[in-house]
């Protein structure tokens, strides 16, 4: 017996629907909260350099929530050069 052909009908208003939805909104802002804090935490050089935020924006050509983790000033910017702060952070 042969198998039969399924096709698949993608909901893409369903997809971005979901991409911005409040909860997945909180998912994205308490994982980017998680990194910048894992991020202060490998800061050796001290402070807390790594501040983080989210919002709703264009990516990959639809709406979606976005997080991002940033460096304010020079000790963070050379803990992540350096001593890749963020990036353990984020693989961590």
């Amino acid at each position: 017996m042969m198998a039969q052909r399924m096709t698949i009908e993608w909901n893409h208003a369903g997809f971005e629907a979901l991409l911005c939805d409040a909860g997945t909104m909180a998912l994205v802002q308490e994982q980017t909260q998680r990194i910048c804090d894992a991020a202060n935490a490998n800061n050796d050089r001290g402070g807390n350099g790594f501040e983080c935020a989210t919002r709703l924006g264009r990516a990959y050509g639809s709406q979606r929530a976005l997080g991002f983790v940033y460096t304010t000033d020079e000790n963070s910017r050379l803990a992540e050069s350096e001593d890749k702060a963020l990036s353990r952070a984020v693989s961590g």
